[in-house]
């Protein structure tokens, strides 16, 4: 259920000021804010044994002059201390997030398995110590210092994710809707850029691995700046970084790309139309506590 947003007459002067006050209800429907890109390319494009399902074609990218590859998933295992991140602008006069969908599939698993889900946001792009420079100083922090930790309920099919011409691959992705009324603020947030952080757990047999697949294709994205948790570079330590497909060297540096979800909530209103909905509702509160003189 979602939370309704309550003007309450104690916030007309500050909705006036241009402040907006909150009070969680469970009486409206929360709408999609925000999607980072698609997922399906093909909407009934299996073949075989998934004959007619739909496929999401990792779009491909050179890597010799003769030899092409694509990237189906990046890894964010909780268990495994990696996460990844991506970027959203709220626009004025903020949002009320109520939840939001993150998508995942696991190596030979036919069903939805993620069992967690792991959340945190951060006012600006994520960076660590051991970042690659250059850093920004000081650097950041997430909002949470610990994320938040969620059951991540169960999963939707969405579609199977394939590679170069292939029709026929059994890799299905599963969406997973998860509550954000955990963040601080009860995850109601002003204008401006923020950063969403997750990660998975989910089954651990054949592998714990739970890989994200990134937006396809990738010119329907909103940004093109996926951020890592990982190990960028063999030999060096858990960081962030941008995510680049195809990254052999400075000199061949690869591509940025984006990875999908949504989020789920409710615009807050201008602060003008606030302070009419106040007067209207105190109009009526009045009305209706009237004493009127019993008739005869």
């Amino acid at each position: 259920m979602r939370k309704r947003i309550c003007v309450t007459v104690a916030a007309a002067a500050a909705l006036a000021a241009g402040v907006v006050s909150v009070a969680p209800s469970d009486e409206s429907h929360a709408a999609t804010l925000f999607s980072n890109g698609p997922l399906i390319t093909e909407p009934t494009g299996g073949t075989g044994a998934i004959a007619g399902q739909p496929l999401s074609r990792a779009d491909s990218f050179p890597l010799t002059p003769t030899l092409n590859g694509a990237t189906t998933g990046v890894g964010a295992t909780h268990s495994l201390g990696v996460a990844v991140a991506e970027n959203f602008v709220v626009p004025a006069w903020g949002w009320d997030l109520d939840s939001v969908t993150v998508y995942a599939f696991q190596t030979s698993q036919t069903t939805p398995t993620v069992t967690d889900v792991y959340i945190n946001l951060w006012t600006s792009a994520p960076y660590s110590a051991d970042s690659p420079p250059p850093r920004p100083e000081p650097l950041p922090a997430p909002l949470l210092s610990t994320p938040l930790h969620l059951a991540a309920g169960p999963g939707s099919f969405v579609a199977h994710r394939v590679s170069g011409s292939s029709t026929s691959t059994v890799r299905p992705i599963f969406a997973y809707t998860v509550s954000l009324n955990g963040l601080p603020n009860a995850g109601v947030l002003g204008p401006g850029e923020y950063w969403l952080e997750w990660s998975m757990d989910g089954a651990t047999s054949p592998s714990v691995n739970v890989f994200v697949p990134l937006v396809s294709p990738r010119t329907a994205a909103y940004d093109l700046n996926a951020r890592l948790y990982n190990i960028p570079l063999a030999g060096m330590p858990l960081c962030w970084f941008e995510g680049r497909e195809g990254y052999q060297n400075e000199a061949n540096p690869g591509r940025p790309y984006a990875l999908a979800f949504e989020l789920h909530g409710t615009e807050l209103p201008e602060p003008a139309a606030g302070v009419m909905v106040v007067a209207a509702t105190l109009l009526i509160t009045r009305r209706r506590t009237r004493t009127w003189p019993r008739g005869s």
